[in-house]
């Protein structure tokens, strides 16, 4: 089994307001990401291990994912699992975007452009025919 990419003193560097109630379930959830980070990147050992990325990229995007997965939402945030809330008054109208409502890990684009493979620009030319 491989290690996982981010450790419960890892999270807590990067989220100090972690709760301490929350260790146990943090643990669990960056297992669970280092698990979904690798199914989705299987080369990434590899190129971690060939110097083509940093182990601090895995580490901090899965950092991320606990984070986004158990941070709670601000009082002046919109109801719990909602992402934005509308409210109307007349002829009644509300509405809604959930943000997230089960706690689930998830990437988001930037953390997949930061474990995506490099992609090294190189110029070219096209031949004129002349």
């Amino acid at each position: 089994m491989a290690a996982d990419y981010a450790t419960l003193a890892d999270l807590q560097e990067h989220w100090s307001a972690l709760p301490a109630e929350g260790e146990t379930d943090a643990a669990q959830k960056l297992h669970e990401a280092s698990i979904e980070v690798r199914g989705l990147y299987p080369d990434l050992d590899a190129r971690i291990a060939g110097g083509s990325i940093d182990s601090e990229v895995p580490r901090l995007v899965v950092c991320r994912m606990v984070k986004r997965a158990m941070e709670p939402k601000d009082e002046n945030a919109p109801p719990a699992g909602m992402e934005s809330f509308q409210f109307g008054a007349g002829p009644f109208s509300m509405g809604g975007k959930m943000a997230n409502p089960d706690g689930s890990l998830y990437l988001t684009a930037a953390d997949k452009r930061l474990l995506a493979k490099s992609r090294r620009r190189q110029a070219w030319t096209i031949p004129t025919g002349g």
